[in-house]
């Protein structure tokens, strides 16, 4: 039997300190009261909209067979907000494709806290959480709950990498840190970027000249 994440203290410590921090009522950088709801609604459905785009524009550029992208879907009996599926790619361009969302979702987080700086709405300080730590969140439901989907992005990452879990997971938990750091801090420049091919793996950290 797979341990369930309960059973580890340390993520959940980790992840509650970095969602307290960022999306605590009334509080904070990203505060928010509970009339804000459809705000929060609307940068959420853009940041699900952006993330599947992220996918489908890599569809596009390497020739995949009948890209399709579906929301608020069900597929062999689990729930997706969003999904991107395709027919056939090109096996070279599967880890590409596998982390089209994340790339699209990094451009989100950067317009998002630049929006933020010049008018800290409620839709720009949602669209900032969205985009920080979805993916955080995606990885340990691939890691931890649905380790052997293929509809999972994080797995299809591992499978066509090789990386392993924690590895995976310790990129995508710095990344999102980070990020969250940028939004406590006005005057950080460097932005992080997640690195992978079938060889290597790497958190960078991109600096303006």
């Amino acid at each position: 039997m797979k341990p369930a994440i309960k059973n580890r203290p340390s993520f959940v410590g980790t992840l509650s300190v970095l969602l307290l921090a960022l999306w605590t009522p009334g509080q904070g950088v990203l505060a928010f009261d509970f009339e804000d709801i459809y705000s929060i609604g609307a940068a959420y459905t853009t940041h699900l909209v952006l993330h599947e785009m992220g996918h489908q524009v890599v569809a596009q550029e390497v020739g995949a067979v009948d890209p399709k992208i579906s929301f608020f879907t069900s597929r062999d009996g689990n729930f997706y907000p969003g999904l991107s599926t395709y027919e056939d790619i090109p096996e070279k361009s599967r880890l590409a494709y596998a982390v089209g969302g994340e790339r699209m979702a990094g451009f989100t987080f950067d317009y998002a806290l630049k929006s933020y700086r010049q008018q800290p709405t409620t839709y720009n300080k949602a669209l900032m959480f969205f985009s920080c730590v979805d993916f955080l969140a995606y990885t340990v439901m691939a890691n931890y709950i649905h380790p052997d989907s293929d509809m999972y992005d994080p797995n299809l990452v591992r499978e066509a990498t090789g990386c392993s879990k924690g590895l995976l997971f310790s990129l995508v938990l710095g990344k999102s840190l980070l990020n969250a750091y940028r939004v406590i801090n006005p005057k950080v420049n460097f932005s992080p970027e997640i690195w992978l091919d079938k060889r290597s793996a790497a958190l960078l950290l991109r600096v303006p000249f």
